[in-house]
Protein backbone atom coordinates (compact mmCIF):
# COMPACT_ATOMS: atom_id res chain seq x y z
CA UNK A 1 0.00 0.00 0.00
CA UNK A 2 1.58 3.59 -1.26
CA UNK A 3 2.63 5.58 1.90
CA UNK A 4 0.25 9.09 1.55
CA UNK A 5 0.97 10.01 5.31
CA UNK A 6 4.36 12.18 4.59
CA UNK A 7 2.65 14.47 1.68
CA UNK A 8 -0.61 14.73 4.16
CA UNK A 9 1.77 16.10 6.83
CA UNK A 10 3.16 18.38 4.29
CA UNK A 11 -0.04 19.64 2.91
CA UNK A 12 -1.02 19.98 5.98
CA UNK A 13 1.82 21.93 7.71
CA UNK A 14 1.51 24.43 4.39
CA UNK A 15 -2.02 25.38 4.91
CA UNK A 16 -1.40 25.81 9.06
CA UNK A 17 1.53 28.11 8.09
CA UNK A 18 -0.37 30.06 5.93
CA UNK A 19 -3.61 30.42 8.83
CA UNK A 20 -0.83 31.81 10.72
CA UNK A 21 0.40 34.40 8.55
CA UNK A 22 -3.00 36.02 7.54
CA UNK A 23 -4.07 35.81 11.57
CA UNK A 24 -0.78 37.42 12.34
CA UNK A 25 -1.59 40.16 9.80
CA UNK A 26 -5.03 40.63 10.86
CA UNK A 27 -3.95 40.77 14.74
CA UNK A 28 -1.49 43.66 13.11
CA UNK A 29 -4.02 45.68 11.37
CA UNK A 30 -7.03 45.30 14.69
CA UNK A 31 -3.80 46.89 16.65
CA UNK A 32 -3.12 50.00 14.04
CA UNK A 33 -6.95 50.54 14.04
CA UNK A 34 -7.07 50.65 17.65
CA UNK A 35 -4.06 53.27 17.80
CA UNK A 36 -5.21 55.38 14.89
CA UNK A 37 -8.62 55.41 16.84
CA UNK A 38 -6.86 56.51 19.98
CA UNK A 39 -5.00 58.90 18.39
CA UNK A 40 -8.02 60.85 16.85
CA UNK A 41 -9.89 60.29 20.02
CA UNK A 42 -7.32 62.12 21.77
CA UNK A 43 -7.16 64.58 18.81
CA UNK A 44 -10.65 65.43 19.29
CA UNK A 45 -10.97 65.79 22.57
CA UNK A 46 -7.52 68.16 22.48
CA UNK A 47 -9.65 70.18 19.74
CA UNK A 48 -12.03 72.18 21.60
CA UNK A 49 -9.35 73.75 23.69
CA UNK A 50 -7.15 74.61 21.39
CA UNK A 51 -9.91 76.39 19.94
CA UNK A 52 -11.11 77.98 23.09
CA UNK A 53 -7.31 78.70 24.20
CA UNK A 54 -5.80 80.11 20.87
CA UNK A 55 -9.84 81.26 18.56
CA UNK A 56 -8.01 83.11 16.51
CA UNK A 57 -6.03 80.96 14.93
CA UNK A 58 -8.46 79.67 12.26
CA UNK A 59 -5.56 78.23 10.42
CA UNK A 60 -5.01 76.19 12.78
CA UNK A 61 -8.30 74.86 13.58
CA UNK A 62 -9.46 74.17 10.31
CA UNK A 63 -6.17 71.98 9.74
CA UNK A 64 -6.87 70.24 13.09
CA UNK A 65 -10.04 69.86 11.07
CA UNK A 66 -8.95 68.51 8.51
CA UNK A 67 -6.22 66.21 10.05
CA UNK A 68 -9.17 64.84 12.19
CA UNK A 69 -11.38 64.07 9.43
CA UNK A 70 -8.22 62.93 7.22
CA UNK A 71 -8.04 60.41 10.68
CA UNK A 72 -11.37 59.11 10.29
CA UNK A 73 -10.96 58.36 6.56
CA UNK A 74 -7.99 56.54 7.37
CA UNK A 75 -9.85 54.45 10.49
CA UNK A 76 -12.49 53.38 8.11
CA UNK A 77 -10.16 52.31 5.74
CA UNK A 78 -8.39 50.32 8.45
CA UNK A 79 -11.77 48.95 9.24
CA UNK A 80 -12.78 48.09 5.70
CA UNK A 81 -8.86 46.28 5.71
CA UNK A 82 -9.43 44.48 8.96
CA UNK A 83 -12.84 43.62 7.37
CA UNK A 84 -11.19 42.18 4.03
CA UNK A 85 -8.74 40.73 6.23
CA UNK A 86 -11.43 38.37 8.00
CA UNK A 87 -13.42 37.74 4.66
CA UNK A 88 -9.62 36.59 3.42
CA UNK A 89 -9.57 34.63 6.33
CA UNK A 90 -12.71 32.59 6.36
CA UNK A 91 -12.51 32.45 2.76
CA UNK A 92 -9.18 30.73 3.56
CA UNK A 93 -10.18 28.50 6.44
CA UNK A 94 -12.76 27.61 4.16
CA UNK A 95 -10.83 26.56 1.76
CA UNK A 96 -8.38 24.75 4.30
CA UNK A 97 -11.26 22.42 5.12
CA UNK A 98 -12.05 22.03 1.21
CA UNK A 99 -8.34 21.03 0.96
CA UNK A 100 -8.40 18.59 3.68
CA UNK A 101 -11.89 16.92 3.06
CA UNK A 102 -10.21 16.26 -0.85
CA UNK A 103 -7.59 15.39 0.45
CA UNK A 104 -9.20 12.52 2.81
CA UNK A 105 -10.94 11.57 -0.02
CA UNK A 106 -8.12 11.06 -2.31
CA UNK A 107 -5.90 9.29 0.35
CA UNK A 108 -9.25 7.05 1.28
CA UNK A 109 -9.38 6.07 -2.55
CA UNK A 110 -5.73 5.22 -3.02
CA UNK A 111 -6.30 3.18 0.41
CA UNK A 112 -8.99 1.52 -1.64
CA UNK A 113 -6.70 1.19 -4.77
CA UNK A 114 -3.76 -0.01 -2.71
CA UNK A 115 -6.20 -2.71 -1.19
CA UNK A 116 -7.85 -3.47 -3.92
CA UNK A 117 -4.30 -4.36 -5.88
CA UNK A 118 -3.12 -6.40 -2.58
CA UNK A 119 -6.19 -8.42 -2.68
CA UNK A 120 -5.82 -9.50 -6.24
CA UNK A 121 -1.99 -10.29 -5.02
CA UNK A 122 -2.96 -12.52 -2.48
CA UNK A 123 -5.07 -14.03 -4.31
CA UNK A 124 -2.70 -14.84 -6.49
CA UNK A 125 -0.44 -15.64 -4.62
CA UNK A 126 -2.95 -18.19 -2.98
CA UNK A 127 -3.90 -19.70 -6.23
CA UNK A 128 -0.16 -20.34 -7.06
CA UNK A 129 0.36 -22.11 -4.00
CA UNK A 130 -2.96 -24.07 -4.31
CA UNK A 131 -1.72 -25.49 -7.70
CA UNK A 132 2.02 -25.91 -6.28
CA UNK A 133 0.22 -27.84 -3.40
CA UNK A 134 -1.40 -30.19 -6.22
CA UNK A 135 1.82 -30.69 -7.73
CA UNK A 136 3.45 -31.41 -4.84
CA UNK A 137 0.89 -34.16 -3.37
CA UNK A 138 0.53 -35.88 -6.87
CA UNK A 139 4.15 -36.12 -6.72
CA UNK A 140 4.28 -37.32 -2.65
CA UNK A 141 1.47 -39.77 -3.96
CA UNK A 142 3.55 -41.27 -7.22
CA UNK A 143 6.70 -41.65 -4.32
CA UNK A 144 4.26 -43.26 -2.17
CA UNK A 145 2.56 -45.74 -4.48
CA UNK A 146 6.14 -46.45 -6.00
CA UNK A 147 7.59 -47.07 -2.46
CA UNK A 148 4.38 -49.38 -1.46
CA UNK A 149 5.35 -51.18 -4.30
CA UNK A 150 8.72 -51.73 -4.06
CA UNK A 151 8.18 -52.73 -0.18
CA UNK A 152 5.33 -55.25 -1.47
CA UNK A 153 8.18 -56.73 -3.17
CA UNK A 154 10.72 -57.15 -0.95
CA UNK A 155 8.13 -58.57 1.38
CA UNK A 156 6.99 -60.80 -1.62
CA UNK A 157 10.50 -61.96 -1.51
CA UNK A 158 11.41 -62.40 2.27
CA UNK A 159 8.19 -63.85 2.74
CA UNK A 160 8.69 -66.39 -0.06
CA UNK A 161 12.62 -67.49 1.56
CA UNK A 162 10.39 -67.76 4.79
CA UNK A 163 7.98 -70.12 3.35
CA UNK A 164 10.62 -72.27 2.20
CA UNK A 165 12.16 -72.51 5.74
CA UNK A 166 8.77 -72.80 7.05
CA UNK A 167 7.97 -75.70 4.83
CA UNK A 168 11.64 -77.66 5.45
CA UNK A 169 11.10 -77.05 9.41
CA UNK A 170 7.60 -78.17 9.92
CA UNK A 171 8.59 -81.35 7.38
CA UNK A 172 10.00 -82.89 10.68
CA UNK A 173 8.58 -84.03 13.35
CA UNK A 174 9.00 -80.91 15.90
CA UNK A 175 8.03 -82.61 18.80
CA UNK A 176 6.21 -80.75 22.17
CA UNK A 177 6.75 -77.71 24.27
CA UNK A 178 4.70 -77.41 27.39
CA UNK A 179 1.91 -79.67 26.00
CA UNK A 180 1.54 -77.79 22.95
CA UNK A 181 2.46 -79.18 19.44
CA UNK A 182 5.69 -77.04 18.09
CA UNK A 183 4.82 -77.25 14.39
CA UNK A 184 1.38 -75.94 15.30
CA UNK A 185 2.70 -73.00 16.91
CA UNK A 186 4.85 -72.31 14.05
CA UNK A 187 2.73 -72.96 11.21
CA UNK A 188 0.14 -70.07 13.30
CA UNK A 189 2.56 -67.63 13.88
CA UNK A 190 4.06 -67.10 11.06
CA UNK A 191 0.79 -67.30 9.11
CA UNK A 192 -0.48 -64.32 11.45
CA UNK A 193 3.14 -62.53 10.90
CA UNK A 194 2.65 -62.46 7.26
CA UNK A 195 -1.02 -61.37 7.25
CA UNK A 196 -1.72 -64.84 5.30
CA UNK A 197 -5.20 -64.87 6.84
CA UNK A 198 -6.39 -61.57 5.14
CA UNK A 199 -5.29 -61.54 1.59
CA UNK A 200 -7.31 -63.01 -0.97
CA UNK A 201 -4.14 -64.90 -2.99
CA UNK A 202 -1.40 -67.12 -1.09
CA UNK A 203 -0.18 -70.66 -1.37
CA UNK A 204 1.30 -70.85 1.78
CA UNK A 205 -1.95 -72.92 2.59
CA UNK A 206 -1.43 -75.28 -0.34
CA UNK A 207 2.26 -75.90 0.83
CA UNK A 208 1.10 -77.06 4.38
CA UNK A 209 -1.93 -78.96 3.10
CA UNK A 210 0.34 -80.62 0.92
CA UNK A 211 2.74 -81.55 3.62
CA UNK A 212 -0.09 -83.19 6.24
CA UNK A 213 -1.49 -85.11 3.16
CA UNK A 214 1.85 -86.30 1.97
CA UNK A 215 3.01 -87.52 5.88
CA UNK A 216 -0.46 -89.04 6.27
CA UNK A 217 0.14 -90.95 2.89
CA UNK A 218 3.61 -92.11 3.06
CA UNK A 219 2.36 -93.53 7.00
CA UNK A 220 0.40 -96.05 4.84
CA UNK A 221 3.51 -98.19 4.24
CA UNK A 222 5.04 -97.84 7.81
CA UNK A 223 4.14 -100.73 10.54
CA UNK A 224 0.94 -99.75 12.17
CA UNK A 225 2.86 -98.78 15.37
CA UNK A 226 4.67 -96.04 13.63
CA UNK A 227 1.65 -95.54 11.24
CA UNK A 228 -0.38 -94.47 14.59
CA UNK A 229 2.79 -92.33 15.58
CA UNK A 230 2.42 -89.76 12.57
CA UNK A 231 -1.05 -90.14 12.56
CA UNK A 232 -1.57 -88.77 16.08
CA UNK A 233 1.66 -85.84 15.58
CA UNK A 234 -0.65 -84.42 12.68
CA UNK A 235 -3.87 -85.27 14.77
CA UNK A 236 -2.47 -82.75 17.37
CA UNK A 237 -1.13 -80.30 15.24
CA UNK A 238 -4.54 -80.03 13.21
CA UNK A 239 -6.70 -80.11 16.27
CA UNK A 240 -4.60 -77.08 17.51
CA UNK A 241 -4.49 -75.20 14.20
CA UNK A 242 -8.45 -75.78 13.87
CA UNK A 243 -8.62 -74.22 17.57
CA UNK A 244 -6.50 -71.71 17.22
CA UNK A 245 -8.21 -70.58 13.52
CA UNK A 246 -10.96 -70.98 15.82
CA UNK A 247 -10.37 -68.34 18.06
CA UNK A 248 -8.83 -65.88 15.34
CA UNK A 249 -11.45 -66.04 13.24
CA UNK A 250 -14.02 -63.51 14.34
CA UNK A 251 -17.18 -64.90 11.78
CA UNK A 252 -16.49 -68.38 12.39
CA UNK A 253 -18.54 -70.57 14.87
CA UNK A 254 -17.29 -72.90 17.55
CA UNK A 255 -16.21 -76.76 16.43
CA UNK A 256 -16.94 -79.65 18.33
CA UNK A 257 -13.40 -80.58 17.70
CA UNK A 258 -12.19 -77.95 20.19
CA UNK A 259 -12.39 -80.67 22.84
CA UNK A 260 -9.57 -82.47 21.15
CA UNK A 261 -7.19 -80.41 23.11
CA UNK A 262 -5.83 -79.56 26.82
CA UNK A 263 -7.13 -76.95 28.71
CA UNK A 264 -3.15 -75.17 28.67
CA UNK A 265 -4.13 -75.15 25.16
CA UNK A 266 -7.38 -73.09 25.26
CA UNK A 267 -5.67 -69.89 27.59
CA UNK A 268 -2.87 -69.97 24.89
CA UNK A 269 -5.55 -69.59 22.44
CA UNK A 270 -7.29 -66.83 24.67
CA UNK A 271 -4.37 -64.37 23.95
CA UNK A 272 -4.48 -64.41 20.21
CA UNK A 273 -5.29 -61.83 17.81
CA UNK A 274 -8.48 -61.91 15.76
CA UNK A 275 -8.74 -60.55 12.05
CA UNK A 276 -11.47 -60.87 9.64
CA UNK A 277 -10.38 -64.22 6.94
CA UNK A 278 -10.45 -64.34 3.24
CA UNK A 279 -11.65 -67.00 1.22
CA UNK A 280 -8.54 -69.01 1.30
CA UNK A 281 -7.85 -68.71 5.09
CA UNK A 282 -11.75 -70.53 5.49
CA UNK A 283 -11.04 -73.07 3.01
CA UNK A 284 -7.61 -73.77 4.57
CA UNK A 285 -9.28 -74.60 7.72
CA UNK A 286 -12.26 -76.67 6.54
CA UNK A 287 -9.30 -78.52 5.12
CA UNK A 288 -7.96 -79.22 8.59
CA UNK A 289 -11.14 -79.94 9.57
CA UNK A 290 -10.91 -83.08 7.12
CA UNK A 291 -7.66 -84.15 8.44
CA UNK A 292 -9.16 -84.36 11.68
CA UNK A 293 -12.21 -86.17 10.63
CA UNK A 294 -9.50 -88.53 8.43
CA UNK A 295 -7.30 -88.98 10.67
CA UNK A 296 -9.09 -90.44 13.09
CA UNK A 297 -10.80 -92.71 10.90
CA UNK A 298 -7.72 -94.25 9.93
CA UNK A 299 -6.56 -94.83 13.44
CA UNK A 300 -9.90 -96.68 14.16
CA UNK A 301 -9.63 -98.67 11.50
CA UNK A 302 -5.79 -99.28 12.75
CA UNK A 303 -7.31 -100.19 15.81
CA UNK A 304 -10.00 -102.24 14.37
CA UNK A 305 -7.40 -104.54 12.40
CA UNK A 306 -5.85 -105.28 15.38
CA UNK A 307 -8.36 -106.26 18.35
CA UNK A 308 -11.24 -107.53 15.92
CA UNK A 309 -9.24 -110.80 15.19
CA UNK A 310 -8.77 -111.00 18.95
CA UNK A 311 -12.89 -110.58 19.82
CA UNK A 312 -14.46 -112.78 16.88
CA UNK A 313 -11.94 -115.57 18.43
CA UNK A 314 -13.07 -115.01 21.82
CA UNK A 315 -16.86 -114.40 20.69
CA UNK A 316 -17.01 -117.56 18.22
CA UNK A 317 -15.00 -119.87 20.58
CA UNK A 318 -17.74 -121.38 23.01
CA UNK A 319 -16.33 -121.31 26.53
CA UNK A 320 -16.39 -125.09 27.73
CA UNK A 321 -14.39 -125.93 25.28
CA UNK A 322 -12.03 -123.14 24.48
CA UNK A 323 -8.97 -122.78 26.23
CA UNK A 324 -8.55 -120.50 29.13
CA UNK A 325 -5.10 -119.82 28.60
CA UNK A 326 -5.90 -119.04 25.09
CA UNK A 327 -8.64 -116.43 25.74
CA UNK A 328 -6.69 -114.70 27.99
CA UNK A 329 -3.92 -114.28 25.71
CA UNK A 330 -6.28 -113.05 22.93
CA UNK A 331 -7.86 -110.67 25.47
CA UNK A 332 -4.48 -109.73 26.72
CA UNK A 333 -3.80 -108.35 23.40
CA UNK A 334 -6.60 -105.98 22.94
CA UNK A 335 -5.74 -104.30 26.37
CA UNK A 336 -2.60 -104.28 24.95
CA UNK A 337 -3.69 -103.08 21.76
CA UNK A 338 -6.14 -100.25 23.58
CA UNK A 339 -2.92 -99.33 26.25
CA UNK A 340 -1.18 -98.55 23.33
CA UNK A 341 -3.33 -96.66 21.40
CA UNK A 342 -3.73 -94.42 24.70
CA UNK A 343 -0.27 -94.05 25.18
CA UNK A 344 0.06 -92.85 21.66
CA UNK A 345 -2.45 -90.04 22.09
CA UNK A 346 -1.19 -88.93 25.33
CA UNK A 347 2.38 -88.85 24.05
CA UNK A 348 0.73 -86.18 21.35
CA UNK A 349 -1.42 -84.59 23.56
CA UNK A 350 -4.58 -85.42 22.38
CA UNK A 351 -7.90 -85.66 24.80
CA UNK A 352 -10.34 -88.69 24.15
CA UNK A 353 -12.72 -86.84 25.45
CA UNK A 354 -15.22 -85.11 22.92
CA UNK A 355 -17.03 -81.90 24.27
Amino acid sequence: MMDLEPFTEAVTRILQEALHAMCLLAEEAKADVIREQETARKAIEEAPQVIKENSEDTEKFNSLTSEVEALKASLQSERQAAEDLRNAFSEAEARNSELATNLENVTRRVDQLCESASLQSEQQAAEDLRKALSLAEARNLELTTKLENVTRRVDQLCESESQEVLVKCISQNLGYDGGKPVAACVIYKCLLHWRSFEVERTNIFDRIVKIIASAIEVSDSYKVSDNNEVLAYWLSNSAMLVCVLQRTFRSSTMLSSKGLMSGVLVSYLDRQSQVVPKCPAMLFKKQLIDFLQKIYGMMRDNLKKEILPHLEYCKQAPWPFSNPKERIVHWQRIVGSLRSYLNIMKANNVSLRIR
